[in-house]
């Protein structure tokens, strides 16, 4: 059984940036807890370094996830300093599956209407990784930075617990397909909402992951009901 390890940036005494009203430390838990979720739908054992607003030092986040021994790591982050969108670190020397779960994540971000400075790499004066969270866990990882917490259009993509979730379920398809584990159909239970895919698939054609896609928007439901009602 595959295993992920999600490091959950910041919380309890360490707030990480502030922006809006708002702490990184509860976007980023915000987004893991979603992305575990569905991992743990896919069937993929995840272990979160913290799953409530506690203390939660790098040193300790990389011990665990060494001890944890997992396929792949995801550090969910927010970013600051003024610009916009979504960027991916991964591992300077070689890329590999690091490169891979980089590109993968960035793809399903996009998909949702983020923009995305790209996938990078940092290396420090000796060469060698500059973040300590790639540089000293032993498996691929990546460190994923959602939006800027300070420029209120970037907040406003992750001011919300549907709009982290959002992130989260996107993060959780990059890292499945990197698995090579078939995304599953988002769970729908508003048999209204299962109607409306329905007649759109119909009469668009439009595949199972676009569906999701429109879905994972804020008011996707609802704006899938809307669009559907327009197709009669």
């Amino acid at each position: 059984m595959a295993k992920v390890f999600l490091g959950v940036g910041h919380g309890g005494s360490d707030p990480g940036a502030q922006g809006g009203g708002l702490d990184e430390a509860d976007i980023n838990l915000g987004i893991a807890v979603a992305c575990a979720h569905k991992l743990t739908r896919h069937g993929v054992q995840v272990c979160m370094s913290r799953t409530k607003d506690e203390d939660d030092p790098l040193t300790e986040e990389i011990r665990e996830c060494n001890a944890y021994d997992p396929d792949l790591a995801v550090d969910i982050h927010t970013n600051a300093g003024g610009g916009t969108g979504f960027e991916v670190l991964y591992h300077t020397l070689g890329g590999g599956t690091g490169k891979i779960l980089a590109q993968n994540i960035e793809a399903e971000v996009k998909a949702i209407g983020q923009t995305s400075r790209g996938c990078k790499t940092r290396a420090n004066s000796s060469g060698k990784d500059y973040y300590g969270f790639i540089r000293q866990t032993k498996c691929p990882a990546v460190i994923c930075e959602c939006a800027f917490i300070d420029t209120a259009a970037d907040r406003a993509k992750v001011d919300t617990a549907d709009k982290q979730a959002a992130f989260g379920r996107a993060y959780a398809r990059g890292i499945l397909k990197t698995l090579g584990i078939k995304v599953q159909p988002e769970q729908v239970t508003e048999p209204e909402v299962q109607a409306a895919i329905e007649t759109i698939q119909t009469k668009t054609g439009l595949e199972e992951q676009t569906i999701r896609y429109l879905l994972d928007y804020q008011y996707g439901e609802a704006l899938v009901t809307k669009l559907a009602r327009a197709m009669e």
